[in-house]
């Protein structure tokens, strides 16, 4: 591939998939203004049609193939990267643009005019060779979710959202139907019906009735009034419009120019709601200042914020939303009269959601206004969680009610039900899937495999979200009845039923192929990137070390005989605690205090072994300390010696938080040795 091809993609990437976008519904609109603005504003010397024609193998059965394996390499050299496959999928964008009644096609006549586009030629290219270009959209789609937001929300539709006639070109299709005009026009419609107290945010086909209503179509584009004239893909745009009111914070624009934009979400812990902030960005501050005294401090090393400086969460602030600005960054809660908290991952907390998850649990707070909707869904596709909570919570804003634990285990139902119910509650869509993947499992060596599993650790295989019927799932070219009924797209299926042999094993589904392998156990080879010794030089070694460079390493010394040193650490002591214990401290001899915090099971236990309690007690291991472990139960303490030794509390530690520690728990036991530690803490308290 020449320069011209790979600066077109670093344009295309910076100026539509770029940073700056982190947070935003982003839709990869190009049409030929567009295209002439990017030529000279970033001073191309080629046009982006010539610089992607010219790498076409035309007139063969794979006239994309080049251009599949620039994208190929540039994916091996960064994985995380843009998919280097942009500047042909903007020419398709081009090729929809032009989708019009003219004297030489019907307005329905794309391939045509991409085969126009790109060679000069209408009938160079057909439809029998544009599957790979719609295998390709589906491969940005992937690449965007899984950046989780930070190079733009992702607007490219799931192939079950498309029209079946368009299976292949509606990926094009759905970023031309809303041009840099219709996006700047949105806002202030939005906010022409927010003005009349409506419930928020409105459910697409309600936005484009009132849009027919009020007679503004006319505002709006050629590509977005024949898209609102056309029964198959009005729905599509009806979603579009939707997505835009649901992420609105009611700004003056929808994606402020180099800004981040960081989602302010609510949090449910220990009975009562807070606010959270996630900051879709690869540059995460620690610290971060806005107006009006808000502060954001990052929760340990996570895109999470705790949020100080605002009004709680409620019935007021939830119904109208929330905006605070700072340097680059906005920090948005849009106005919602619908609340979805799942379990997050990373937290461990009830946290907001974009959309239902199928088959985890969730909670869900309606205000007056949607009641209705959110009852008419639940009772169309929820398992569990129908009926309201009648306690009254505290945490509950006024007036709204709630459901929990609501779950649906059937995301086919749940789609169907999302698309027949009105109000907020329609634009909760599970998050799109495209392509066959793997998620969780335990994985082993990712240096030697990055789909190596320990054996009865296999993953989840999650399918793509394509029509029902349309595939079969096949585990090394078999079809397995033990998974029959946990197959429903876009549902992770377990792998570890199937007892599967140590070996590869390859998973298949709807013309999609992906593989892993699985082994008892494996052997990791450590690699040293530098390697520290002691330089030869005339035969003499260095008194210090130093690293060995290429020049050094062959005659360097790089071990050490230690067979005449004696160990100085004891061995590790393990002691068993109790889980249901009030508090566990562990007194040390020389004065240091600890708290200890039973550890909680792993997601993946919980997952595999829903059933099996968690043990009574948890492991302690002391490694050259001595001490006392001391339990609180009901008020009374009990302790246990751990090499205890003499007291010395004045030499490390905090002598005072000790002192009081011990004495509190003095009738821990009736041993001497705890007298001893009892009587040195009474001394230090005097």
């Amino acid at each position: 591939m020449d320069h011209s091809y790979g600066a077109w993609q670093e344009v295309l990437a910076e100026e539509f998939f770029g940073r700056q976008h982190a947070g935003h519904p982003t839709l990869f609109y190009v049409d030929d203004d567009v295209e002439q603005e990017l030529r000279h504003g970033y001073g191309m010397d080629e046009s982006l049609p010539r610089s992607v024609g010219r790498f076409l193998r035309s007139g063969t059965a794979e006239p994309y193939g080049a251009l599949e394996d620039y994208r190929w390499r540039r994916w091996q050299q960064d994985k995380d990267g843009v998919p280097a496959l942009l500047p042909l999928l903007a020419c398709s964008v081009m090729a929809a643009s032009r989708m019009v009644n003219d004297r030489n096609h019907r307005a329905t006549a794309y391939h045509a005019r991409f085969s126009e586009l790109l060679t000069g030629d209408e009938r160079q290219l057909g439809s029998h060779h544009y599957e790979p270009v719609s295998r390709m959209w589906k491969v940005l789609a992937s690449w965007q979710y899984s950046q989780k937001g930070a190079r733009g929300l992702c607007t490219i539709p799931a192939p079950a959202d498309l029209p079946s006639n368009r299976s292949m070109i509606g990926f094009a299709q759905s970023q031309a139907l809303l041009s840099g005009a219709d996006r700047s026009l949105i806002p202030r419609f939005f906010r022409s019906l927010r003005e009349y107290g409506t419930t928020w945010p409105l459910p697409g086909e309600r936005l484009l009735a009132q849009i027919e209503i009020r007679g503004m179509e006319q505002h709006f584009s050629k590509g977005f009034r024949n898209a609102l004239q056309e029964g198959e893909f009005r729905p599509f745009l009806a979603k579009l419009i939707g997505n835009y009111a649901a992420s609105w914070d009611g700004s003056d624009e929808l994606a402020p120019t180099g800004a981040t934009r960081a989602e302010l979400l609510v949090r449910l812990d220990a009975g009562r709601l807070s606010w959270l902030a996630r900051l879709r960005s690869a540059e995460q501050k620690k610290r971060i200042e806005l107006k009006d005294g808000v502060v954001l401090e990052q929760l340990g090393d996570t895109a999470y914020y705790e949020v100080t400086g605002l009004p709680a969460p409620s019935a007021d602030t939830l119904s109208k939303g929330i905006r605070r600005d700072g340097d680059g960054l906005v920090l948005s809660c849009p106005s919602s009269s619908v609340l979805v908290l799942a379990r997050d991952d990373v937290l461990g907390v009830w946290a907001g959601t974009d959309g239902f998850r199928p088959g985890e649990a969730h909670v869900v707070l309606a205000a007056p206004t949607a009641q209705r909707d959110v009852q008419r869904l639940l009772d169309k596709a929820a398992t569990t969680g129908r009926s309201a909570e009648t306690s009254k919570l505290v945490w509950v804003p006024q007036g709204w009610s709630m459901h929990k634990p609501v779950t649906f285990d059937d995301a086919v139902s749940l789609r169907r039900a999302l698309q027949e119910v009105q109000g907020a509650v329609g634009l909760l869509q599970p998050p799109a899937q495209f392509k066959l993947r793997l998620e969780g499992g335990l994985k082993l060596a990712p240096s030697l495999d990055a789909h190596l599993y320990l054996r009865g650790g296999e993953p989840q295989v999650v399918l793509p979200d394509v029509t029902e019927g349309t595939g079969t799932l096949l585990i090394d070219g078999e079809e397995r009845p033990e998974l029959r009924k946990a197959i429903v797209a876009g549902r992770p299926v377990p792998l570890t039923v199937l007892r599967l042999d140590p070996g590869r094993h390859t998973v298949n589904y709807a013309g999609g192929e992906i593989g892993f392998a699985t082994t008892d156990q494996a052997v990791i080879e450590p690699k040293a990137r530098k390697i520290c010794g002691f330089a030869v030089v005339d035969g003499k070694a260095s008194e210090s070390p130093s690293l060995l460079v290429e020049q050094t390493l062959p005659t360097g010394i790089t071990g050490a005989d230690c067979t005449s040193a004696t160990p100085q650490d004891t061995a590790a002591v393990m002691e068993l605690c109790c889980r249901d214990a009030d508090e566990v401290l562990f007194a040390a001899a020389d004065g240091r205090l600890w708290t200890l915090e039973a550890p909680e099971q792993p997601d993946w236990w919980t997952e595999r072994l829903p059933d099996t309690p968690a043990p009574l007690r948890f492991e302690a291991d002391f490694h050259g300390i001595g001490g006392w472990l001391l339990e609180r139960r009901s008020g009374r303490w009990k302790g246990h010696p751990v090499n205890p030794g003499t007291p010395k509390p004045r030499s490390a530690g905090n002598p005072r938080a000790w002192a009081r520690a011990v004495v509190n728990a003095q009738q821990a036991s009736v041993e001497p040795s705890w007298a001893a530690y009892v009587q040195a803490a009474k001394e230090l308290d005097r």
